[in-house]
């Protein structure tokens, strides 16, 4: 156990989204609603080049330690390397890379999993831990630029280009949506406490009934002193 080489693991857009379903029906025991399968997969799309950037089976490139399990180095961990880099935005974002990670802001290791099955589930359990329950929520609200604030304000990715990621997470969500791969699913049901607009109109419905007739009378519902 310790370093491996960055391998690429890819997978195809279709596959991800079986992998996805099957990891998320063993981890949590039911199928998600609609809108939480197409932003939790538009979220492995953005961060792992819509399954063609998965390194050794790390879905959402969890960081690691590097002091316990296989991990893989960024490619901007070694700066004589970056250095050499022909000059570009590459290798300009390489170079904040390293200078952040050397200031505890970017991770140095990342994950290695033995299999497709293994590196959903540890992304998949990292979600269910307490602090990621409003990214759920975000997701399944469908809309992409509050599972964008969610995934900021969670921690899940601090760095402020997540918080400005509600556009991305929206086009790939209508890919996810265009293609099919979770028509069988469906969408949340919204408690009443979600809808307050639906709440009010309710309740007003209501008392109108308990204090007006028909021709403008007060009367009080049957049974009602």
């Amino acid at each position: 156990m310790g370093e491996v080489a960055a391998t690429a693991t890819p997978l195809t857009r279709e596959q991800t989204a079986q992998q996805f379903l099957a990891a998320y029906r063993a981890a949590f025991g039911t199928d998600p609603d609609l809108n939480r399968a197409e932003l939790l997969l538009a979220l492995v799309w953005i961060e792992n080049a819509n399954g063609a950037a998965i390194i050794r089976n790390n879905w959402g490139n969890l960081a690691s330690s590097g002091t316990s399990g296989d991990y893989w180095r960024p490619g901007w961990f070694d700066l004589e390397a970056v250095e050499a880099m022909p000059e570009g935005s590459k290798k300009s974002r390489y170079l904040d890379l390293h200078g952040r990670m050397l200031a505890g802001q970017a991770p140095s290791a990342f994950s290695a999993w033995s299999s497709q099955e293994t590196g959903a589930r540890k992304w998949l359990e990292l979600l269910q831990k307490p602090g990621m329950r409003q990214v759920l929520d975000a997701a399944s609200s469908g809309d992409a630029e509050r599972f964008a604030r969610a995934i900021h304000a969670s921690r899940y990715c601090p760095d402020p280009e997540c918080l400005r990621a509600g556009p991305s997470y929206a086009r790939a969500r209508d890919q996810i949506r265009a293609a099919g791969y979770f028509a069988g699913l469906k969408k949340k049901v919204q408690a009443v406490a979600e809808l307050p607009g639906l709440w009010f109109y309710c309740w007003g419905r209501a008392l109108s009934r308990r204090t007006s007739g028909h021709d403008g009378r007060a009367v009080a519902v049957a049974g009602e002193p």
